[in-house]
């Protein structure tokens, strides 16, 4: 069974994409988007990242008129850290199922509404990616997973292109694809798209197939 056979058959259907950046100002613009769409949609928001990046997503959703400090204040967005949560979700330094549910389906769940979905944007896959625990880094995209099969979502993984420059990440790449439902690329991130096209350059392993989308 596919990843989007899996979270569209379970309890609940959710979508869970992946986009890969050039930049971090590539990244503040797409995934601010992505989040003044699902808050137009009046879905709550998640979102772990790292301060930096989330300072910048903050200044580009102020322009798209989201206000960020009111939807904090009711309760419509819950914004982490995702360096103390992947420590907090994290056992002997790697990402465990239980704790993942306790920190990170915990707060999903507390911002479920009725017949609602939560839109979330997280970075920590990211974290481990930058530290080459691409393993690690699968292993949170499949937690990330099996709560979409619990609770309806839209979550976006977002990853810096330039930790898969290397030929020897590309089979890290693919599986990360794997684990997703949707791709997504930017035009403007040329580095991001050769990358992609690169380590999907040979045939795919059944069930692994993922839609490339701009």
């Amino acid at each position: 069974m596919t990843v989007r056979e899996s979270i569209i058959k379970g309890q609940v259907s959710s979508d869970h994409v992946v986009q890969f950046f050039d930049s971090d100002e590539s990244r503040a613009a797409c995934v601010a988007t992505f989040l003044a769409e699902g808050y137009r949609a009046g879905e709550r928001l998640f979102v772990v990242a790292r301060r930096s990046n989330w300072a910048a997503i903050v200044a580009q959703l102020e322009t798209m008129d989201v206000p960020v400090q009111q939807a904090i204040a009711g309760s419509r967005l819950i914004g982490r850290d995702a360096d103390d949560t992947l420590r907090r979700l994290s056992r002997k330094g790697s990402p465990d199922a239980m704790l993942f549910d306790e920190v990170v389906g915990g707060a999903v769940a507390d911002l479920q509404e009725p017949g609602g979905r939560v839109r979330i944007y997280g970075e920590m896959v990211d974290m481990l990616a930058q530290r080459g625990e691409l393993r690690d880094a699968i292993r949170l995209e499949t937690l990330w997973n099996d709560l979409g099969e619990r609770t309806s979502y839209s979550l976006m993984c977002g990853y810096s292109a330039a930790h898969f420059v290397s030929s020897s990440t590309h089979r890290a790449m693919r599986d990360i694809c794997g684990a997703h439902s949707c791709v997504h690329r930017h035009a403007n991130d040329q580095l991001a798209s050769w990358l992609l096209t690169a380590a999907h350059n040979r045939p795919e392993t059944p069930g692994s197939a993922t839609a490339l989308q701009n």
